[in-house]
């Protein structure tokens, strides 16, 4: 897409990409980025027989978005998280933990599924209460309701059969969008966890849904804005306000 191609020249320098599975963001060539999973690629092709003939990136670090203690704090100028957070129970400890490893000025990158655009548009959106609830007292408390909404309003699973759907695909653990947002409710959640955590981060650029068959909403977050870090020279400037107020999504 061009907005990826577009807001992806953001990231420069060394940096990761989180499961990115068979569609790797590609980057610009003064970005060097290893690709972390917590699987392997052998396990990948286990768990996922879609991506059975499809071509998947080499997973040099083991860990997740919870999890990056291959990490050092402060040691990577860029982190990439291609639809990633919904898939995670716990989003807040995800964008915690890109926080600790950037570097001051290091740049996230974020895209995420337009609930409205995907097969999630019968799903209710996540609250921003119940985002904080489940990182303050486990993830564990919502697991199960979340995979009985996924059967019921994604794969369609008839009433007889839930029960047996969801134990199953909690067992193994499926990677299903555990959470839905559309661009006003995800910057909601993002003030709500900058305050409440002093997450410090600053959205420095933004792009809508742009075309009729296009599913996702980006935005890239640059780290220690707030105590006068300034991002390295020829980086783009934000459009922010200009790209919001020409978003036909209002």
């Amino acid at each position: 897409m061009d907005k990826r191609r577009r807001l992806s020249t953001w990231l420069r320098g060394d940096g990761i990409e989180i499961g990115a599975l068979n569609v790797p963001l590609g980057l610009h060539r003064k970005a060097r980025v290893r690709y972390v999973d917590r699987l392997t690629v052998d396990e990948q092709r286990r768990q996922y027989p879609e991506l059975a003939d499809k071509d998947l990136a080499p997973v040099d670090v083991i860990g997740s978005a919870e999890d990056l203690s291959a990490f050092d704090d402060g040691s990577l100028d860029f982190v990439v998280a291609n639809h990633l957070l919904e898939n995670l129970e716990d989003p807040i400890a995800g964008l915690l933990e890109f926080a600790r490893v950037l570097k001051p000025g290091g740049v996230l990158y974020l895209g995420l599924p337009d609930q409205r655009r995907t097969f999630d548009c019968e799903r209710e959106l996540t609250s921003v209460e119940h985002l904080l609830r489940d990182h303050e007292e486990g993830a564990l408390i919502s697991r199960r309701d979340h995979y009985v909404e996924w059967a019921r309003h994604v794969a369609r699973v008839q009433p007889g059969e839930l029960d047996s759907y969801v134990e199953s695909y909690m067992s193994d653990e499926y990677s299903i969008h555990f959470h839905c947002w559309q661009p006003d409710t995800f910057l909601d959640f993002f003030v709500a966890v900058r305050k409440k955590f002093g997450l410090d981060f600053e959205v420095v650029a933004f792009a809508p849904p742009e075309k009729e068959d296009d599913v996702e909403f980006i935005l890239v977050l640059a780290k220690g804005r707030s105590n006068g870090v300034r991002l390295a020279p020829g980086r783009p400037p934000s459009r922010l306000r200009e790209v919001m107020l020409k978003s036909p999504l209002g």
